[in-house]
């Protein structure tokens, strides 16, 4: 079970790099705009004038050093007759279209590997222009998303191997430790072999059937017969005895683990809250250097807060929730033991009796 463990970790630790975290696709966002709202077209428009009108602006990323993002489609839609003009940025991240009919016109951009955006509708005269400054922020592959977690990424990691391994190794354990006969019909299949006085029978019953009910009674039916055929008179505590032996080697290999389950759904939650407070503690620090002035330095200090929190939360729910399950499971079966391995015991106690 040892070997089992560690192969399910190593894929674990594959599904993790591989499928865990996709690049993530963002919806288009509007761009933050210096020109009056939508509706508002005094002040947008600029000194009349004999010709087309222009729309040009600049595209740079949302890096601290805001850089220029070349090779950009920037699409240029007149409200109304939806005709586009399609230009691209040059190594500067400009862009420029004229030559335009006045009208509102409202410029989106687009760029692989980054997030689509699409700026406020504004209006240009005849003989004017307008700019427009769009931020783009390149679309999140697995390291740099697992990047903006800090130095939490690494226990919080290590928490969800931990986890996922446990859990594919229960489920495993639990499966296989099924009966391959229903409850119900097994009991009733023992009870008749006992009313044949028939043992050797039931034992075989309980090796065909498996499972820990199974494996317990066997070993109460063994000492039932081992006494029979010493010829010599077995009593009630005797069997159960051997029934409590039994169940001290089937109950541990149920609850195997499920500490180690318990303790990661109590602990990621913990990374989580540590991350959250480096990562306001780093917000806070950029505003006592800063001031207010830098959104961007000041967002990501709270973006790495909100993210560890997600983060922890998100290893601790399914661990949680696991843990709770298989430990009903656990119980059940030690339930189970506790009725059959009785009513078995006491049957066994009365048949001898009248014989």
């Amino acid at each position: 079970m040892t070997r089992l463990s560690l192969i399910l970790m190593l894929v674990a630790c594959m599904f993790m790099v591989t499928g865990i975290v996709i690049a993530q696709e963002e919806e288009p966002a509007e761009a933050p705009s210096v020109d009056a709202a939508e509706g508002d077209t005094e002040g947008e428009e600029v000194d009349s004038g004999i010709g087309g009108a222009t729309v040009k602006g600049e595209i740079i990323d949302t890096s601290a050093n805001q850089n220029p993002i070349q090779d950009v489609t920037v699409k240029i839609v007149e409200a109304g007759s939806e005709q586009e003009y399609i230009t691209t940025t040059d190594e500067t991240g400009s862009f420029e279209q004229s030559g335009l009919p006045p009208g509102r016109y409202t410029v989106s951009v687009a760029k692989e590997g980054y997030g689509d955006r699409v700026g406020r509708s504004k209006v240009v005269a005849a003989g004017g222009e307008i700019f427009e400054r769009i931020k783009m922020r390149e679309k999140d592959n697995i390291i740099s998303f697992f990047m903006k977690f800090g130095f939490v990424f690494y226990p919080l990691a290590i928490c969800s191997i931990v986890a996922l391994t446990f859990i594919i190794e229960r489920l495993f354990t639990f499966v296989r430790s099924r009966s391959r006969i229903g409850t119900e019909q097994f009991i009733a299949s023992i009870a008749d072999s006992l009313r044949k006085e028939n043992i050797m029978e039931a034992v075989s019953t309980c090796e065909e059937a498996g499972g820990p009910l199974a494996n317990v009674l066997k070993a109460g039916l063994l000492r039932y017969s081992q006494a029979q055929i010493e010829e010599r008179d077995i009593t009630k505590e005797e069997i159960q005895e051997a029934i409590e032996e039994a169940s001290l080697l089937e109950i541990p290999e149920l609850e195997r683990n499920l500490p180690v389950l318990g303790t990661v759904a109590v602990v990621s939650p913990l990374f989580g809250l540590l991350g959250t407070v480096t990562g306001m503690i780093t917000a806070f620090t950029t505003i006592a250097l800063e001031g207010t002035g830098d959104p961007q330095q000041l967002a990501g200090g709270i973006s790495q807060a909100l993210l560890t929190t997600a983060g922890g939360l998100t290893v601790a729910i399914p661990c949680l929730i696991f843990f709770q399950l298989f430990d009903s499971w656990v119980n059940r079966h030690m339930v189970e033991i506790s009725q059959v391995s009785t009513e078995i015991v006491n049957q066994l106690i009365v048949g001898d009796a009248n014989a």
